[in-house]
């Protein structure tokens, strides 16, 4: 009988942290009869009653196969990642060492489906403009940053060392995620009003590029274990073909303009928004950028400002996600304008919580 995610134990890496512990809530809700564990540094926080915790490393061989040996898992999800801003000893450690580990572990211990969690960003370095791209990209060459260029290489390997015939491999490549435990999307928007700078542009926001509600992105990796899971017996699977192997853009499907978005949450606390904008060219940012990266040169840490920002905010970068909807059967369940609104209102519920603490 094939394995569902109901019936095999589902290990879900990094499911304390932002993605993964809206993908370990969608599991419980769908599949309540199911056995669900999370592997992370941290354990303590984001945790949900009748899921079995586990602290560790992923870089460490012995503790990974320990945990894969105790629990013995169907389905392995990894969405650990290193916040942006550190340095690339860290990323190529954790994303590409890190995933080594836990693929190698998971062939060992017979995992039959490994879901990894990409970027959108493995295609793009800033040096062409990404308009409805697709999986037929070839990745940046060169990267644009430490960041991307270890999940580049992480992708890169676990696709190679698919094995239809044992633990089969995909990748899903997100692109701006945001949402309730955002540590960055709507924490940065929140301090660029703070500090009073909303009336600041760079670039002429003429530009369209993609983001992605957390709780779309946890249903892909939902459906990407499923389907690594299921057996090629329906017409419609049989005609769409293997999945295994297998890397798909993972978005909201509505492009935006990127000044556009950051005004929509900028309005909920600040309306009128200011219409009068000081407009720094997209150029200067590129200058102003390089010199910050000259400056991290002396500190070992990724800068805040970075000409990859600077591209990110002027640049045309939005993909077409028809593959993931026809290999997958994905669609998006959030639409852009719900999404803004909930992670509104969760760092709202937040900010609330911080202040009765202090109060205390």
């Amino acid at each position: 009988m094939p394995l569902t995610l109901s019936t095999t134990p589902i290990l879900v890496v990094g499911g304390c942290g932002f993605l993964g512990h809206h993908i370990v809530r969608l599991l419980l809700d769908r599949y309540p009869s199911g056995t669900f564990h999370v592997l992370d540094l941290n354990t303590s926080l984001n945790r949900f009653p009748g899921v079995t915790y586990h602290s560790g490393d992923i870089t460490n061989v012995d503790a990974v196969r320990a945990i894969y040996d105790e629990i013995k898992p169907g389905v392995v999800i990894n969405t650990v990642s290193p916040v942006a801003g550190l340095g690339k000893a860290i990323y190529f450690k954790v994303n590409v060492e890190g995933n080594k580990v836990l693929l190698a572990e998971a062939k060992r211990a017979g995992v039959k489906a490994f879901v990894f969690t990409s970027s959108a960003s493995v295609v793009f370095n800033g040096e062409f403009e990404v308009r409805n791209g697709d999986e037929t990209l070839p990745y940046a060459d060169p990267p644009m940053d430490a960041y991307n260029e270890s999940k580049a290489l992480a992708e890169k390997h676990l696709l190679e060392e698919n094995d239809p015939a044992g633990t089969k491999t995909i990748a899903l490549r997100v692109a701006g995620l945001f949402g309730p435990g955002d540590r960055q999307l709507i924490p940065g928007a929140m301090k660029v009003l703070r500090d009073g700078k909303t009336h600041f542009q760079i670039g002429d926001n003429e530009n369209l590029f993609d983001m992605t509600y957390i709780e779309n992105a946890a249903h892909a990796h939902i459906l990407a274990a499923s389907k690594l899971l299921a057996q090629p017996t329906t017409p419609k699977t049989a005609e769409v073909g293997r999945v295994d192997g297998e890397a798909f853009f993972i978005t909201n499907g509505e492009p935006v303009y990127f000044w556009d978005f950051m005004r929509a949450i900028w309005r909920r606390y600040q309306n009128p928004v200011n219409e009068k904008f000081t407009v720094m060219p997209a150029g200067f940012g590129m200058v102003i950028g390089t010199l910050a990266e000259a400056a991290s040169f002396l500190t070992g840490k990724e800068p805040n400002f970075s000409r990859f920002r600077v591209k990110f905010t002027t640049m045309n970068r939005y993909f077409n996600i028809k593959k993931a909807k026809v290999f997958l059967d994905y669609e998006p369940i959030v639409s852009l304008e719900e999404g803004l609104r909930r992670a509104c209102d969760a760092w709202d519920e937040q900010e609330r919580e911080k202040g009765e603490k202090k109060g205390q």
